[in-house]
């Protein structure tokens, strides 16, 4: 007969498994074990056992003085599982409320049902701390999941802000940072960490994405923190990071004379002894690796990750530079540079300009008054103001732009088509501009700005006075054409890629500003008579991400850009009007040029044979481009 002794031991015996303390084991250790199996993947079906270069990063998040984990990778390679690692181990170790945000409610869905439940429907040590999804008694919807112990995993849009208000929890992991907007109400990354706020030292914040741009949510994150490198020490001794710049190959060329890297001349090059690293080795060399921090001024608590695919044991250098050709041949280096090396994309357009480098590009040779003797035609851009109008006038041959000036034409409420303004541009739109030899230079194209809504129908008023005038209008489109002619608001327009023409004009100003500037195929060239805040305007905008591309957005400070606008759309009316001279248009305009009779300026004249010369009225209509009103 059993006594109430050894009862009693039986029962805690049976209870002791569920009230002890789960062992304490590095998150690593612990999903080594066989807890958990991929279920996607190369490694799918296989048990989770992570690479040397994912420990550190899955670990360290289990240590108090970690308050925020900074994971800036190349795609499928260091964060999805780090940020899966982190969140098993929570709901078996460590049981507390967290939550899983992404750029989208797609990429959530996508994470949740393709990733996270499978892993977890698969594991035997997992698949029990969840609900049942047809238990009515658990709270289990699109936006949380509930454990079997009352906690909860909460599923966030990032890119909603209402997602982010009335919930609280210790943990929270974020994916895709990147291609997060950030709203008037801050930044979605900032409002997350918020509800961590009333966990103290517990709380913990772990960022992820694939970077894309310079400075971008990601990117900005890793800036801040103690920025680890996996460092590799090669047989020779030299312990470095792999870098591209190691990556060595010829190039081959193609039957249309591009030239590409030869992927089958691939060479890993140790930097140090110039010995060539091969794939048994470099695995080698990535298993014995270890994370160094490469930024002593990091914000306290922040840890940052940084590794690019070099370091993959899944791929090899050879595909890489495969895919470097296939980037180079198809003018994409930027998604090599963030789904392969895991960095982010600086192009020339978004390389900071120095206003006093920009002055120097004002020249005293030209103005309106002094037009260049090989100027082939003029054309003008204008956007309108509520108390003016500005308007930048362009000369142009094969080989020059010239901003000849900027006017301006003040009027009282110019939404109106009774202001002066618009009477006073009439005028100047209209007179003869004349080249320094005294030759009448013809004015192709008026470009009108009709984007204020209410000027729309005062521009539309307008440019029905003038053949050459055309009402133009920005289109928030980021690709497409340079200009495309709509008429679905009733009348002709012309829509504008703006973006696009702004990267011209960055791409044009950089190579002015460069060494090769007198061997650049268009020089853009300034005048000295130009205002005197004409470049800081120039300067005024710049690159910034939103939903994932990058658009031309205001400087934080600066308030005026028409300077820029009127260049934009006066190098896209030379581009219109050369359009709708034919195939040739330098051709015909030349040989306009040379029909052309030069008129002695400010000179005596000399007599003449008797014969007049008709000069062409500018209101009639014409018989061709040059005379056409």
């Amino acid at each position: 007969m059993e006594t109430n002794k050894k009862k009693l031991t039986k029962v805690l015996m049976k209870v002791l498994p569920t009230i002890q303390p789960p062992k304490i084991q590095k998150t690593s250790e612990w999903i080594s074990n066989g807890v958990v199996k991929f279920v996607d993947g190369p490694n799918m079906g296989l048990d989770w056992v992570p690479f040397s270069f994912q420990r550190e990063p899955m670990d360290i998040a289990q240590e108090r003085r970690t308050k925020k984990i900074v994971l800036q990778s190349c795609s499928q390679l260091l964060k999805t599982t780090v940020l899966q690692s982190i969140a098993f181990n929570l709901m078996a170790n460590d049981p507390c409320n967290f939550a899983f945000g992404s750029s989208s409610e797609s990429e959530v869905k996508k994470f949740k049902d393709g990733k996270f439940l499978p892993a977890i429907e698969t594991s035997e040590v997992l698949k029990h701390l969840v609900t049942d999804k047809n238990d009515k008694n658990a709270a289990n919807n699109s936006k949380q999941t509930q454990m079997v112990n009352g906690t909860f995993v909460y599923w966030l849009n990032l890119n909603t802000p209402g997602n982010l208000r009335g919930i609280t929890c210790r943990v929270v992991l974020l994916d895709e940072a990147s291609t997060v907007s950030i709203t008037e109400e801050g930044s979605p990354i900032k409002l997350a960490e918020a509800r961590t706020s009333t966990f103290g030292d517990d709380a913990l914040v772990v960022i992820s994405s694939t970077p894309l741009y310079k400075d971008d949510l990601i990117n900005s994150e890793y800036n801040l923190s103690d920025k680890r490198r996996w460092f590799v020490t090669h047989t020779c001794g030299h312990e470095y990071t792999f870098e591209w710049e190691q990556v060595a190959f010829e190039f081959k060329q193609l039957e249309n004379g591009r030239a590409i890297p030869d992927s089958t001349t691939t060479r890993l090059i140790c930097p140090h002894c110039q010995e060539e690293i091969d794939e048994h080795t470099r695995h080698q060399m990535i298993d014995n690796g270890r994370w160094v921090a490469t930024n002593q001024d990091g914000e306290p608590g922040v840890v940052g990750y940084q590794i690019s695919r070099m370091y993959s044991p899944l791929n090899t250098i050879t595909e890489m530079v495969s895919k470097f050709a296939d980037a180079l041949y198809n003018f994409n280096l930027q998604t090599f540079y963030n789904n392969e090396l895991g960095l982010p994309y600086e192009d020339e357009y978004q390389k900071e300009l120095d206003i006093l480098q920009l002055e120097s590009l004002r020249e005293d040779e030209f103005n309106i008054h002094k037009i260049p003797e090989d100027t082939l035609g003029i054309c003008i851009s204008v956007d309108q103001q509520n108390d003016r109008c500005e308007a930048s006038i362009l000369g142009f041959d094969e080989k020059n732009i010239y901003v000849l000036g900027h006017e301006f034409f003040y009027g009282h409420d110019c939404t109106k088509i009774e202001s002066q303004a618009w009477k006073d541009l009439d005028t100047f739109c209209r007179k003869d501009f004349r080249s320094i030899d005294g030759r009448i230079v013809p004015t192709l194209a008026v470009f009108v700005d009709s984007s204020n809504g209410n000027a729309t129908d005062t521009v539309k008023k307008f440019t029905a006075r003038w053949a050459k005038y055309h009402p133009i209008k920005g289109s928030s489109s980021t690709t497409g054409d340079l200009f495309k002619r709509s008429t679905q608001a009733g009348y002709e327009l012309q829509i504008l890629n703006v973006h696009d023409q702004k990267n011209t004009i960055r791409k044009l100003l950089n190579l002015m500003l460069s060494t090769e500037a007198e061997n650049a195929p268009i020089q853009l060239r300034f005048s000295s008579t130009l205002p005197s805040d004409y470049f800081e305007q120039l300067s005024a905008e710049e690159l910034k991400p939103a939903g994932g591309k990058l658009v031309w957005r205001l400087k934080k400070g600066q308030k005026r850009n028409e300077a820029l606008d009127c260049l934009v759309y006066g190098l896209t009316a030379i581009s219109y009007a050369q359009s709708q001279l034919g195939t040739q248009p330098f051709r015909k305009l030349r040989e306009h040029k040379a029909k052309s009779l030069p008129q002695k300026i400010n000179k005596p004249e000399e007599s003449q044979p008797t014969q007049s010369t008709r000069r062409s009225r500018r209101t009639g209509v014409g018989s061709n481009w040059f005379g056409k009103t």
